[in-house]
């Protein structure tokens, strides 16, 4: 049977979201192309990315974030400009218009103050992104747990492990396409973790 070893996987790798490793697979990651992962963090979405030849970009609210990514980007990718790392909140990036073939926020939108907060979170992300260019967003969301989780206000809800997350849910979605003008790339892809979260993969293309 042919074997490769999990340390190889995880060398290479890393802790890539295993739904942003299903675009690789895809074809719509490609080296060469200029991609910001909004929201960051530590950079697990970006290590493989930065040593496959993309022009990596990466914006956080965190200054500890963005010096643990400037440190791996000197690491893994040398030839990658530290100043392609910013501290910046996601609402207002400091990114000309149409800039990136593709952006990815991985579990920060349910974080949004407000729905107008998330909202201008996702119109920051459309601003930067190129016509023809994928915006892939992962995030927690009412799908799969409706009725099951106990709403606080409008589209808040308390989640069983603590916090207080703002949820969007299929009709929201909906509705932002339309007023985005964006085409789906995939279904929508939810799982259900422990009936304590639903985490929602989103992929569109800016047409």
């Amino acid at each position: 049977m042919f074997h490769i070893p999990i340390t190889s996987l995880k060398a290479q790798f890393d802790d890539i979201d295993i739904y942003l490793f299903d675009q690789l697979l895809k074809g719509r990651i490609q080296k060469g192309m200029k991609l910001l992962d909004a929201g960051c963090g530590n950079g697990r979405n970006i290590a493989y990315l930065m040593q496959a030849g993309v022009k990596v970009y990466g914006a956080d609210a965190s200054e500890t974030a963005i010096e643990k990514v400037k440190q791996l980007a000197k690491e893994l990718a040398p030839t990658l400009p530290s100043r392609n790392f910013i501290v910046a909140d996601l609402e207002n990036l400091p990114f000309p218009d149409v800039e990136f073939d593709v952006v990815l926020c991985s579990a920060v939108l349910h974080f949004a103050r407000s729905e107008a907060h998330f909202k201008a979170m996702l119109t920051e992300l459309w601003r930067v992104l190129k016509p023809g260019g994928m915006l892939f967003c992962r995030f927690s969301t009412t799908i799969g747990l409706e009725g099951k989780l106990k709403q606080v206000d409008g589209r808040f809800y308390q989640m069983t492990h603590g916090p207080v997350w703002f949820l969007a849910d299929d009709e929201m979605l909906v509705e932002l396409e339309k007023q985005l003008g964006a085409e789906r790339l995939d279904p929508l892809k939810t799982t259900v973790v422990e009936q304590d979260r639903s985490m929602t993969t989103w992929v569109l293309r800016k047409v």
